[in-house]
């Protein structure tokens, strides 16, 4: 897995258990997806007793994006295209300016690509500036014109 991978699943306080877990999962998507694998995504949210909830992992390539749905407890995953295939987005914000995360901050990103397909993304805390990079390199740039 890429060093920037490690260093991201660290900043969100994944256990090494759960990273070993993403590991299997990350070298799954090597194998079926025909691009090299340049960005990794958790989606994230807070629980009413402060914990930290993590639902599903997306890899990006330039051309796909992959998603391991309920990862912790499931092994359910899919690919899709979306080179310019993007045709809508909207982002939620609360407590987030889209430079610098705080503790409060939280983000949610929903999509949907003219395969009919939806996907959504949440973030809490420091993985909001995560989430903001997907969205720059991954989503924007593949609006469909």
């Amino acid at each position: 897995m890429r060093e920037e991978f490690i260093k991201y699943l660290g900043s969100i306080d994944i256990t090494k258990a759960l990273r070993e877990k993403i590991e299997t999962i990350h070298k799954f998507f090597q194998e079926i997806c025909p691009d090299e694998i340049t960005g990794i995504f958790i989606t994230d949210y807070m629980k009413e007793d402060g914990s930290r909830e993590y639902e599903n992992i997306w890899f990006f390539s330039k051309k796909y994006c992959m998603e391991a749905k309920q990862f912790i407890t499931k092994d359910d995953f899919d690919i899709t295209p979306t080179k310019k295939r993007v045709y809508y987005w909207t982002i939620q914000k609360q407590d987030y300016d889209f430079k610098k995360a705080t503790e409060k901050s939280r983000l949610h990103l929903k999509f949907f690509l003219d395969t009919k397909i939806d996907c959504e993304f949440k973030s809490s805390k420091g993985n909001c500036d995560y989430l903001r990079e997907i969205i720059l390199k991954y989503i924007a740039p593949n609006l469909k014109e």
